[in-house]
């Protein structure tokens, strides 16, 4: 079994604009919870991997969990793993209009900077405690979907996926809201950004799927 002597030691970088750094675990716990897809980046040797992974919070703990595809090439055959971990959050283009006073374009964003090491878990009940803890966090106690290990659907999927436990070392959010600027300039960029959030992405989304014409056609065929 491997252990942290296996793990090559990384050491953490935090932010160089210490104005825009917050290491208060209340904010970025809000800020986890609250856009829990996290980009999960590591290195097999040469080779670099980056997955988008939902992860959450252990309870009691600074500690993360989360599960994946057996087949997913950053964590099949592996049993511990150091990686950066990055949550984000809203962002977007400022313009100098947005400003009250006369300034320059810039962008503005939300996240945070995880550290730590992964332990890729393969045991069926320690699988099955990582979806149960997963369902708790997404779904009300009266949303008609409950976790049930019992479940066929729950004893076909599990099989095939890996459990993550993810310890962390180091953590920082990174939180750019033209905080260089007078007060009045902040919160009018923050306007601006949350206007930016509100338009609606439905144009580009469906793109990527069939037209709903045809989707309605099917259903009625």
């Amino acid at each position: 079994m491997l252990t942290e002597a296996d793990v090559p030691k990384t050491i953490p970088m935090p932010f160089h604009y210490d104005a825009y750094r917050f290491t208060d675990p209340e904010r970025i716990d809000a800020i986890v919870d609250s856009f829990p897809l996290a980009l999960v980046i590591s290195s097999d040797g040469l080779q670099p991997h980056a997955n988008h992974v939902p992860l959450f919070r252990c309870a009691g703990s600074r500690d993360l969990f989360g599960h994946v595809d057996a087949a997913n090439p950053q964590f099949a055959g592996q049993r511990r793993i150091r990686a950066r971990i990055v949550f984000v959050g809203p962002d977007s283009y400022i313009p100098p209009e947005a400003y009250v006073t006369r300034q320059l374009p810039t962008w503005n964003y939300v996240s945070v900077h995880v550290s730590g090491v992964i332990d890729v878990v393969t045991d069926l009940t320690h699988k099955l405690d990582v979806l149960r803890e997963t369902a708790a966090c997404l779904q009300p106690e009266d949303a008609p979907y409950q976790f049930d290990a019992q479940d066929e659907r729950v004893q076909r999927f599990a099989p095939h996926i890996l459990a993550l436990r993810i310890r962390v070392e180091h953590e920082e959010a990174r939180i750019k809201l033209s905080q260089d600027k007078s007060p009045a300039d902040q919160h009018a960029a923050l306007e601006h950004l949350l206007a930016t959030r509100s338009r609606s992405p439905r144009r580009l989304l469906e793109t990527f799927l069939p037209p709903a014409e045809s989707v309605e056609r099917a259903q009625h065929a």
